[in-house]
């Protein structure tokens, strides 16, 4: 469904001179992209329409429906490689608490999954941070299509940003038209609104931060590009419409090779003159008469055709998607029959690790400013005196995804040589636990802790019960056989 954001925001009753230029600006940078972002959206859902050469297909077949999957397969590979792993902040426990809360929230892990696939997709997702009724920090995410903003290069930051909030209904479902616009400035937030007559308002909240609290997360960003590109490039769409016709020729070359073409010698022509030559090759023929000359025509049938360079084709298509995305050739369809070795798999996922590793950069990047700027929301203070207050990382697991026997050695070899790194956090996320299970971990070994000191309390250090009784028993044994002892000794004399 096309969106469409009318160009009469800009006129809102109660906007300024000054914003009513911005917000202009703001809808020509959307305006603009838009249709390209629609473009990759078709790709990645597999929407496109077959683009034919008109040589090998027929007419009749023109209609056929066709798809190829290789978009969705570009974003959804790498996205399985990021994954976020929450906020820390090392130095400050309350800020640490603050953003675990926060972050539990706003459903972060979820929510920054969405905004990956809409980076990768499209080529950047935009993170918006804003204050609930209750003063605490919304962190929403919006894609391309939904969001735009105008960049400063001075700053390496947005001087202003836009974005959809909301859509009319009619009959109780969503149309294409926005009924409720919002517009970041560095002081200000203008919520632009529609009434049922289609008249736009502006609305002024101030925030309080100091900046545009907007936060692009781009995929492969460069000077002139700092919104990024989009996985689903050019070239990736050019062989994405050289597979789909492969597909197409493919099925027709399997066709003609289940029911190779036949001819007939000798006729008059009149048996068929009621049949267009496809519907003769793909019919069945019965009868036959002879000619005027009284010749029985000969029958006969074409070599079958050969499948193999249509494999081969594909098989060359695959390869150089492959190169283009950085993902490994099976993904696209080539299967070996023998499965690779560990090593090697990992050889041919590298590529791939790379450009996740650079993606995760950009997007740490991102979200540190995110939390910056929400603990500055909840905290009721400017962006500038909540960074230089606390120090706030972001953690995703490796891209490499490391098997469970390879965390663990790596894990146990770290314990061996940093004193106290057993038994850490970090530790128990090495060894495949997420967090949940090592705050359960954590707490049943401070439980068992906690019950070990009871006992050694009671019966002394380091001692069981069974065994304090156990000593408490022989020492009794010995002192009555030193009393005997003392008292034949004194007999005797």
């Amino acid at each position: 469904m096309a969106i469409s954001i009318p160009y009469a925001v800009a006129s809102a009753e109660g906007l300024s001179a000054e914003h009513r230029e911005t917000v202009l600006e703001l809808l020509n940078n959307w305006q603009s992209h838009y249709s390209g972002n629609v473009v990759r959206s078709q790709y990645y859902e597999a929407r496109n329409m077959l683009k034919d050469l008109g040589i090998a297909v027929p007419d009749s077949l023109q209609g056929l429906e066709v798809a190829c999957g290789w978009g969705y397969k570009c974003v959804e590979v790498m996205r399985d490689h990021v994954s976020f792993d929450g906020f820390t902040s090392p130095e400050d426990y309350d800020t640490e608490k603050l953003l675990k809360q926060v972050a539990r929230r706003n459903f972060m892990p979820t929510r920054v999954g969405k905004a990956v696939n809409s980076a990768l997709k499209y080529c950047f997702s935009m993170w918006v941070v804003t204050s609930d009724d209750e003063g605490h920090a919304r962190i929403s995410a919006y894609p391309p299509t939904l969001c735009t903003g105008i960049w400063d290069d001075v700053g390496e930051c947005l001087s202003a940003g836009m974005w959809v909030v909301s859509f009319a209904k009619e009959r109780g479902r969503k149309t294409n038209r926005p009924d409720w616009v919002d517009v970041m400035l560095d002081d200000c937030l203008i919520r632009l609104r529609a009434d049922g007559d289609g008249r736009w308002s502006a609305e002024y909240v101030e925030h309080g931060l100091g900046i545009v609290p907007m936060f692009v997360m781009p995929y492969n960003p460069d000077d002139d590009r700092p919104f990024g590109v989009s996985r689903i490039n050019s070239e990736v769409r050019w062989l994405i419409d050289c597979a789909m016709r492969a597909s197409v020729n493919e099925e027709i070359a399997a066709a003609f090779a289940a029911s190779t073409q036949k001819y007939l010698l000798g006729t008059d022509g009149d048996a068929f003159e009621d049949k267009t030559k496809w519907s003769a090759f793909i019919g069945s023929i019965f009868e036959v008469s002879m000619n005027s000359e009284g010749q029985i025509p000969q029958f006969g049938q074409l070599t079958q055709p050969s499948m193999q360079p249509m494999t081969e084709h594909f098989s060359n298509l695959c390869k150089r998607m492959s190169a283009a995305t950085g993902i490994h050739a099976g993904q696209f369809g080539i299967v070996g029959d023998n499965p690779s070795s560990a090593d090697a798999i990992y050889l041919e996922n590298s590529p791939l690790i790379l450009k996740c590793k650079s993606f995760i950069k950009e997007a740490k990047a991102a979200l540190s400013r995110v939390a910056v700027a929400s603990v500055a929301t909840e905290l009721g203070k400017s962006y500038a005196e909540a960074e230089e207050a606390c120090d706030v990382s972001v953690s995703f697991l490796n891209p490499a995804m490391p098997t469970l026997a390879q965390q663990t050695d790596s894990s146990i070899k770290l314990a061996s040589a940093v004193d106290g790194f057993a038994g850490t956090p970090t530790f128990w996320r090495l060894n495949g636990l997420d967090d949940d299970e090592v705050r359960n971990v954590i707490s049943e070994i401070r439980s068992n802790v906690t019950h070990s000191a009871a006992l050694d309390k009671i019966f002394g250090p380091s001692q069981e019960p069974e065994k304090a009784e156990a000593d408490e028993a022989d020492e009794d044994a010995a002192k009555e056989a030193k009393d005997v002892h003392e008292m034949t000794a004194a007999a005797d004399d």
